[in-house]
């Protein structure tokens, strides 16, 4: 049914469908069988709270703990099934989380100011990974989710190339003006007509690389610099 809704609705195969109460993901399934049978390229977003399944149902006896699980194994199944014999199908997808911010909120405690500014010095949350971080930065720059990211080893440290390195992030650790002259080298390889370049402020040993690599990088015509 969800399938012939979207044909009679789509002005294109082109088209992205949102489904804001996708419950077990059934209309992209839809989407994706779509696709398969006339070579369409839809997108789907799929939207679900975690809720959780009662102790008693058969999917919480499966493994499944909240409805939003059910939906992802749904996905992953119905690509399963799509022939392999069709070329160039994409039957993948991200998963994403609404959650709090990764930076800490600066919430100065006067009677304890020294613990307040020594818990600050690494800003970035204990529990949150790179992953958690790039997804942050994208979402504040305005950049698409699916925007192709590469991954390049600059003298040691990960460097993320967003966008074709529109967007440079280098959230490493013990940051060397080796591995900011490796970045600028890496805007010459990606050519981009603008680059980016996100650091995170921890991961300077002191204020002197942090001005020192603002400075190497407007040798490379870098001009926006920002520290997180």
């Amino acid at each position: 049914m969800l399938k012939i809704m979207i044909e009679m609705v789509q002005v294109s195969s082109n088209e992205i469908i949102l489904d804001f109460f996708c419950g077990s993901a059934t209309t992209a399934h839809a989407v994706m069988q779509l696709n398969a049978e006339d070579s369409g390229n839809r997108q789907f977003i799929m939207v679900q709270l975690p809720e959780p399944c009662t102790e008693k149902t058969e999917a919480y006896k499966a493994g499944f703990k909240t409805i939003a699980d059910i939906g992802k194994e749904r996905i992953r199944r119905a690509g399963e099934k799509i022939p392999s014999t069709i070329e160039n199908l994409d039957i993948g997808f991200k998963v994403f989380k609404l959650d709090s911010s990764n930076i800490k909120p600066w919430d100065a405690d006067f009677d304890n100011l020294e613990d307040t500014l020594l818990n600050i010095v690494d800003n970035i949350k204990e529990d949150r990974s790179e992953d958690d971080v790039l997804t942050e930065i994208l979402l504040k720059y305005g950049l698409d989710l699916t925007v192709p990211i590469e991954v390049h080893q600059v003298n040691g440290k990960t460097v993320y190339a967003i966008g074709f390195g529109a967007l440079v992030v280098c959230l490493a650790d013990d940051i060397s003006l080796e591995v900011v002259e490796g970045i600028g080298h890496l805007k010459a390889e990606l050519a981009p007509e603008v680059m980016r370049v996100v650091f995170k402020d921890s991961g300077f040993k002191d204020d002197v690389v942090k001005t020192n690599a603002i400075q190497i990088l407007k040798q490379f015509g870098i001009d926006d610099v920002k520290s997180l």
